[in-house]
C-alpha cells in the first residue's frame, strides 16, 4: 500500500456546504454523480459519495491503491490492529489466507468484509 494523495481538511465554510449538498443527496436512494456530464457508474458513485461524506465530517483523507493480495503488515493497517492479532485471527480461521511460499497473504476483499462485521467507533 502506498499513499498517493494527502486531501487535509475541508475549511468550515466548504464543510458547511458540502454538509448541505450531501443532506440533499441523502434523500435519493440512488443519487447521481456527474463528472463534466457524464455521469460515474455506481461503484464509483458509491465511492465518491463516500469520499466526499468523510470531507463533510471535517476528516482529512489520504489516498492510495492497494493490492488485491495484502501481507500481514498491510492487513493490520487496513483493519487498525497488530500484525500479531492479524496472525492470530488467520491461524484460528477467522481471517482467510493464501500461501505465497511460507508467506500468508489476504485477500483484500476478505479483510475487508472482516472489518464490516466489526463496525469504527466514532
Amino acid at each position: 500500500m502506498s499513499i498517493d494523495h494527502i486531501v487535509p481538511a475541508l475549511d468550515a465554510e466548504t464543510v458547511t456546504e458540502l454538509r448541505s449538498v450531501l443532506a440533499a443527496l441523502a434523500g435519493d436512494a440512488t443519487p447521481t454523480v456527474t463528472v463534466d456530464r457524464v455521469e460515474l457508474p455506481a461503484p464509483v458513485r458509491d465511492a465518491v459519495v463516500q469520499l466526499l461524506t468523510l470531507l463533510g465530517e471535517g476528516q482529512s483523507l489520504a489516498l492510495g491503491t492497494v493490492a488485491d493480495l495484502l501481507t500481514t503488515s498491510q492487513a493490520a493497517e487496513v483493519l487498525g490492529v497488530s500484525d500479531t492479532y492479524v496472525r492470530r485471527l488467520a491461524d484460528s480461521g477467522a481471517l482467510p489466507i493464501e500461501m505465497r511460499g511460507t508467506h500468508r497473504r489476504f485477500r483484500l476483499s476478505d479483510v475487508l468484509a472482516h472489518r464490516e462485521q466489526f463496525p469504527r467507533r466514532s
